[in-house]
């Protein structure tokens, strides 16, 4: 705890470093209102850093932010998919099922730790009618162990928040080891 403490401390010296020499190297001062709002938002941010470790908003923001890249590279031209193109589209589709599952193991490895092991998941994604949306068709995943109702509904709030995955479309298997 005090080692979280120091490291706040210390950014926020840092900050504030950075800041006076940005404002005395300035040729011009009238840059400086950009610079400080810039700064401003980055204060925000440090001082909001405690409260963003103790509720894991960073890991979650950064899983939200990976999923809405990955949409948005799933549709871009520049990726060499056509949508008259099919079997180009299969292959994107995979690869980002592939993607999807991994985020979601890592993020159950993290939740549930020694409690209980991940042993495969297996995404399928499905696009939206008219939106035209990629969205979570169907999820199976299967833990080790004996099923347990806690580590369901634990599992099921988790990719329900992170992933936006109801629990129709998700299949929780619980396979005994030894």
């Amino acid at each position: 705890m005090t080692q979280a403490v120091y490291q706040w401390v210390r950014n926020l010296a840092v900050y504030y470093i950075i800041l006076t020499a940005l404002m005395h190297i300035m040729p011009n001062s009238q840059y400086g209102r950009y610079i400080r709002y810039f700064m401003g938002i980055l204060l925000i941010l440090i001082l909001a850093s405690p409260l963003f470790n103790l509720l894991h908003l960073e890991e979650r923001m950064n899983e939200l932010f990976h999923k809405k890249m990955l949409e948005e590279e799933f549709w871009q031209p520049q990726w060499g998919q056509m949508q008259e193109e099919a079997q180009a589209q299969e292959y994107y589709m995979q690869a980002y099922e592939q993607e999807v599952a991994d985020r979601i193991r890592e993020s159950l490895d993290g939740i549930l730790g020694e409690a209980c092991k991940v042993l495969e998941v297996r995404v399928h994604m499905e696009i939206e009618g008219e939106s035209g949306k990629l969205c979570v068709g169907a999820v199976q995943i299967w833990l080790s162990g004996a099923e347990n109702q806690w580590m369901r509904e634990r599992v099921e709030n988790e990719l329900g928040e992170s992933y936006e995955i109801t629990r129709e479309r998700l299949e929780l298997f619980f396979e005994e080891m030894g």
